[in-house]
């Protein structure tokens, strides 16, 4: 199962290394890390994407906030989260290529960086699942770059 766990930290040198570890000297793969800067100076938000059991989620929450740095651990209710993603992507076109690519950009609420007679480079902000889907889209085409942040959260 799916859970996004929230984490406040002090920014520190260091505490994402720490997080990090903590996941996976137990096993866990994350799915997705996205960081930066909270809502208070010098307070950092981690957002983590991993799948796991209830009872291993909930042993890593309880070691989560003995870390020295984190000050808030909170497991994200999906109900009640809003979360979003963003997807970077250059592919390569031609004539007849671009035209579809661009009206593809545009129905999926894209935005273009860049558009040459080669490459075309857009990107798209929405859900994890969203996202999946626009990179199934694209396959068609030839991907040269593709990046993606990591799902940023927050409880609403």
């Amino acid at each position: 199962m799916k859970h996004l766990i929230s984490i406040q930290v002090n920014d520190q040198f260091g505490t994402l290394s720490r997080v990090v570890e903590l996941f996976t000297s137990r096993g866990f793969n994350l799915d997705s890390v996205c960081t930066g800067e909270g809502e208070a100076p010098g307070i950092h938000r981690i957002t983590l994407a991993t799948n796991g059991d209830d009872k291993k989620i909930k042993q890593i929450l309880k070691l989560l906030k003995n870390i020295v740095y984190v000050y808030k651990v909170t497991l994200l209710d999906p109900s009640q989260t809003l979360s979003a993603e963003l997807m970077l992507v250059k592919i390569q076109v031609d004539g007849d290529q671009r035209v579809q690519a661009l009206e593809l950009v545009q129905a999926l609420s894209g935005e273009v960086i860049e558009v040459n007679a080669e490459v075309l480079s857009f990107q798209i902000v929405g859900s994890a699942s969203k996202l999946d889907g626009v990179t199934d889209i694209f396959r068609e085409f030839t991907i040269l770059e593709l990046a993606r942040t990591g799902e940023a959260a927050i409880h609403v």
